[in-house]
């Protein structure tokens, strides 16, 4: 007589296990995946809030806002928001294009900390900034941590108080790796309306002019939509970056570097002249910039090169392309989420997009539409995406024309 087995043999128990663990993995990854979706599709939608508050913010004010913009001045005196009626010293309110756009994404009452005289955006107390990354020194109520500017993606946290991972076309980086200007192409003419969007709206006639170590950064024109001939759907307005800095710090300034007891129409801030000014930075922490480069450098036959610019460009270097590694070997994995800015070559450098997303970015376009940009994209493609009028602009190869290549 047969008898009846009462268990699983340990081969048939070992097969079960190894089924379950196989449905385990897949359904785990099924759900990271899902959940990257929907980090990716909330980052989507913070940027295309960017787009619509730019697109208003021209609108009203008939340009976009700059990178860095003069937002006021408070003459000094009692914070009227303070419980204890503590006093702060005279500054002047230097902020970025996050600033600018605050009314149009409903926060309206951090925008007024910035443009009331009678609130300062400086803090003499113990709930002050203090960190490398948000600066010294401002108020807490000015540099609100703001759901908008994160994306659920990104590793990386820069400080504890106005944290943010979003930037700005501000177009073209006027200087080589090394640091040495380009032929041809100034601070002021790189702000051009053909090479980008964003551009300074803060005039420093002349930093520390009184011992002659001053620096100029000059203001850009006025940039509209109608400025945008290249089409508003192939013009980045906003995208990511995950060396951005906090979204309410002008460059690397500190709150002592505001506060002035001159008159409030007065642009000679102290800020560092003696390399470059604090605030320049805000061009790169604060943006994307397209270099002088390109990938025929070198090459034994090339395009007729740009005639403005007056001199052949390099070949493209690894970190400036989209999620270019942050070590400098030229790798795109996750090194580049541990490099900081901590200097004005790594800020140029990282001026690029870059995310925690796969193999891409995502930006929003003039028109209000969202791309995800993919980082293996060509570096021309990049290139003109940055520029509202390519032919008219100073990049190396300006009868370059893009077709498809945007959708890829």
């Amino acid at each position: 007589m047969k008898r009846q087995r009462l268990g699983f043999t340990l081969v048939e128990l070992l097969v079960v296990i190894s089924i379950i663990g196989v449905l385990l993995a897949l359904t785990t990854a099924a759900v990271q995946a899902a959940r990257e979706r929907a980090r990716q599709l909330q980052c989507s939608n913070n940027l295309r809030q960017f787009g619509l508050a730019g697109t208003l913010h021209e609108s009203s004010k008939g340009q976009f806002p700059g990178y860095v913009q003069d937002f006021g001045f408070f003459a000094g005196g009692v914070d009227p928001s303070s419980e204890v009626r503590a006093t702060v010293a005279s500054h002047r309110k230097i902020g970025t294009w996050g600033v600018a756009l605050l009314p149009y994404l409903e926060a309206l009452p951090t925008y007024e900390r910035w443009t009331e005289d009678r609130y300062p955006i400086l803090s003499d107390g113990s709930d002050a900034t203090n960190g490398a990354f948000e600066g010294n020194g401002f108020h807490p109520y000015a540099a609100a941590n703001l759901a908008i500017f994160q994306c659920p993606s990104n590793p990386v946290v820069s400080g504890s108080k106005g944290k943010n991972g979003y930037v700005s076309n501000n177009g073209m980086c006027h200087l080589r790796p090394d640091g040495s200007t380009i032929a041809g192409v100034s601070f002021l003419t790189s702000q051009s309306r053909t090479n980008g969007i964003g551009n300074s709206k803060y005039n420093i006639s002349s930093v520390r002019s009184s011992d002659g170590g001053g620096v100029s950064v000059s203001q850009g024109p006025r940039v509209r939509l109608d400025d945008i001939k290249d089409g508003a759907g192939n013009t980045i307005l906003y995208t990511e970056n995950v060396q951005a800095f906090p979204w309410h710090r002008a460059g690397l300034i500190n709150g002592s570097d505001l506060k002035s007891s001159t008159l409030p129409n007065s642009y000679d801030v102290p800020f560092d002249a003696n390399t470059t000014p604090k605030i320049e930075a805000a061009r790169y922490i604060h943006g994307v910039v397209w270099h002088y480069e390109d990938h025929a450098a070198g090459a034994a036959t090339t395009p007729t090169w740009n005639s403005s610019v007056g001199e052949a460009p390099i070949a493209v270097h690894s970190l400036h392309r989209i999620n270019g590694g942050g070590t400098g070997s030229g790798s795109t994995s996750q090194d580049m989420f541990v490099k900081v800015v901590s200097n004005m070559r790594d800020a140029r450098d990282l001026a690029r997009p870059s995310s925690a997303h796969n193999d891409g970015v995502n930006a929003v376009m003039a028109s209000g539409a969202i791309r995800y940009i993919m980082d293996s994209i060509d570096y021309r493609v990049y290139q003109a995406m940055l520029t509202p009028q390519g032919k008219q602009s100073d990049v190396p190869w300006n009868e370059f024309v893009v077709t498809d290549q945007v959708d890829r």
